[in-house]
């Protein structure tokens, strides 16, 4: 609905959906997505976090389903849920600064394409073309790796699920 509205550029970075959960859950000790699957697992409704629930995890009970991740963040906090999917930058937050007790489980393989950021041009811009070239060339030659390396979370202390 968005791409009617306006021109969106090439994504510049991609992100993996992302379990995390709180010391003392259910969910604490799990080690891969099998430790998951008879989980009480939730993630914001018409997401890619939901959607990586139900394609990558495939939980024995129906993911739940918030209007947020505020509300699916407090939802764990009061232990409706054992764990929650965010996406990566979003996990290292919510784990780091807001979730007392916050633990990163791990990435979710095969989600890398889960969530792209990109740029927003007003529609039809003559620029379009431009910025798009432009961030080809800087994925082409590095840069984009360099400055992700530099400046987003990476992937430290995340591992990769299995």
């Amino acid at each position: 609905d968005r791409k009617k509205a306006v021109d969106f550029s090439h994504p510049y970075y991609q992100t993996t959906q992302t379990v995390i959960t709180i010391k003392g859950s259910k969910a604490a000790t799990a080690k891969t997505i099998a430790d998951l699957q008879g989980l009480s697992i939730g993630a914001a409704v018409g997401t890619t976090s939901y959607d990586a629930i139900t394609n990558v995890i495939k939980p024995t009970t129906k993911p739940l389903a918030f209007n947020s991740n505020d509300d699916a963040k407090a939802a764990l906090v009061a232990g409706q849920v054992d764990a929650i999917v965010v996406d990566l930058p979003t996990a290292f937050y919510l784990t780091a600064a807001e979730l007392d007790g916050g633990i990163i489980i791990g990435q979710l393989a095969g989600t890398t394409s889960g969530d792209q950021f990109g740029l927003v041009l007003d529609k039809g811009s003559k620029l379009t073309a431009k910025v798009n070239a432009a961030l080809d060339e800087l994925v082409k030659d590095g840069t984009i790796k360099k400055l992700e390396d530099k400046w987003l979370a990476g992937y430290a202390g995340a591992p990769v699920l299995q």
